[in-house]
């Protein structure tokens, strides 16, 4: 039984798309700050990574959230932000 183009594209469709699973869909390099194993993207200071891991205990149910660096510091709470983002759909 001879194969038709189609099958053969087919097969080439699936092959593709198993191998592309095999690669991760971000680029870590030396400087990212990767928690909870979600990469939060390099050359962050300390009130971003403070903010990410306190939105993150509040995703897993445990409220945390420094008010007043929330208030007053841009990098908690933008990383707060997306810490409680990316966090939150983890579950």
């Amino acid at each position: 039984m001879m194969k038709s183009n189609k099958d053969y594209l087919i097969y080439a469709i699936i092959l593709f798309s198993l191998l592309g699973g095999c690669t991760p869909s971000y680029d870590l390099t030396k400087d990212s700050f990767v928690y909870q194993g979600i990469n939060f993207g390099s050359n962050r200071n300390k009130n971003f990574k403070l903010g990410v891991k306190d939105a993150c205990s509040t995703a897993d149910g445990i409220y945390t959230k420094d008010h007043k660096k929330f208030n007053s510091n841009e990098s908690y709470r933008v990383g707060w932000k997306l810490g409680r983002l990316k966090c939150k759909g983890k579950q």
